[in-house]
Formats: structure tokens, sequence, C-alpha cells
């Protein structure tokens, strides 16, 4: 049996816990991001320090994953609400454009209905920056950006940990001292902190954008 002082069971040195293939829950596009529970070891589990560390590691990594995971299916939601109405904006916004020219190509009925043409025309180009103004507010194509952004630094970050982990369980298996249970303790604490950061730093940017948008609409439409 392992000391409680050392890292995990030197019988497996160097092995990185099992991936453990996603159940239904975690396959569930959640529309808000939640929360994982961290795992409460009892101090029966911790007599064996190799298999509560294993744990505690396949918990962290969990929901690194799960993470990076919901911003990258958030990306592919704000970037099709994205293109659709840009994509809206630039029908409109050619067909208001066309609307005057087709009227005078129609010769003298297009003349006589001209000012009803005109108006259609300047309907939909207000339909054009109606889409861009909902695109803009709702911070649909720069969040689309950040949440791939954000996605990457948690993948990066994962990939650090796991050879911080990895770094441990070699010192640990061929090392003359045992890696104190600490030390994987600490990794692990930096580790979920530096998710939660990197979660935060993006919550703050959107929330700093979406204030800033609807403080600008405000002043326009003071303005008026």
């Amino acid at each position: 049996m392992p000391d409680e002082t050392t890292g995990p069971d030197r019988d497996r040195p160097g092995s990185l816990p099992p991936e453990r293939p996603p159940g239904p829950l975690a396959r569930r596009r959640q529309r808000d991001l939640g929360t994982r529970p961290f795992p409460l070891l009892t101090p029966e589990e911790w007599r064996e320090p190799g298999g509560a560390l294993r744990r505690m590691y396949e918990s962290a990594q969990a929901r690194a994953m799960e993470t990076a995971d919901w911003y990258l299916d958030d990306r592919v939601r704000m970037r099709l609400a994205s293109q659709v109405l840009r994509g809206l904006a630039i029908l409109l916004a050619a067909a208001g454009g066309l609307q005057p020219l087709a009227a005078a190509a129609g010769g003298t009925a297009g003349a006589q209905l001209g000012g009803g043409n005109l108006a259609w025309g300047y309907v939909l180009l207000a339909g054009a920056g109606v889409c861009v103004a909902l695109d803009r507010i709702l911070g649909l194509s720069s969040r689309w950006m950040r949440d791939i952004t954000t996605a990457q630094r948690i993948q990066q970050r994962l990939v650090d940990f796991q050879f911080d982990w990895a770094d441990l369980n070699a010192r640990d298996a061929v090392g003359q001292e045992p890696v104190p249970v600490h030390d994987y303790l600490a990794l692990l604490r930096a580790f979920l902190s530096d998710i939660s950061s990197i979660t935060q730093e993006e919550t703050s940017e959107w929330v700093n954008e979406f204030q800033s948008a609807v403080a600008q609409l405000t002043n326009h439409s003071g303005d008026r």
C-alpha cells in the first residue's frame, strides 16, 4: 500500500488515467455553462492516494473538456445566427438600392409608381440596417470569434496540465524521493483556477461589449 505522502501508485509508473467516453449528460448541449461537482473523497479513499488522485485528475480534465466543448458548440450557434443576419442585410441593402433603378427602367408605369417604389427602397435599406444593428447589439459576430479563441486557450491549458501531471508521475516513478500529494493537489488547484479565469475573462468581455452597444443605441435614440 502506498504511503499517504506519495503520488500515484508505483506499480503503474508514468501512466495517465484512461480516457472515459462521455456519458449522456456530457453529450447534451447545454444552453448555459454549468458547474461540475468537485469530487469529495473520504479518508478511506485517501489511504490509496494513487486512486484518489486519478479520480481528481479525471474530474479536472472532464471539466476543462466540457467547458471547451461548450464554447465550440456556442461558436456554431453564434456563427450561424451572425451569417443569417449579415446575409439578410446584404440582400435587403441590394434590393433597396435596386428598387429605384427598377422603377426607372419600368418606363411610364414605373414613373407613375416611382414614389411608392422609392418608399419601398427606404424600407428595405432600413431593414438592412436593423439586421446589422441586431448583430452588433447581440454581439453575434464578435462572440463566435471569442468562443473559438477561448476554446483554444482552454485546450492549450489542458495540454500543459497533462504534461505537468505526466512529469510528476515520472518523477514519482523513477525518483529517489516520492512526490508529495500536496504537489499534485497544487497542480490541480492551479489548473482549475486558470480555467475559471479564462471563462471569467470571456464573460467580462461579452458584458462590456453588450453594455457598450446598448449605450450607443441609447445615445442614437436620444439624439433623434
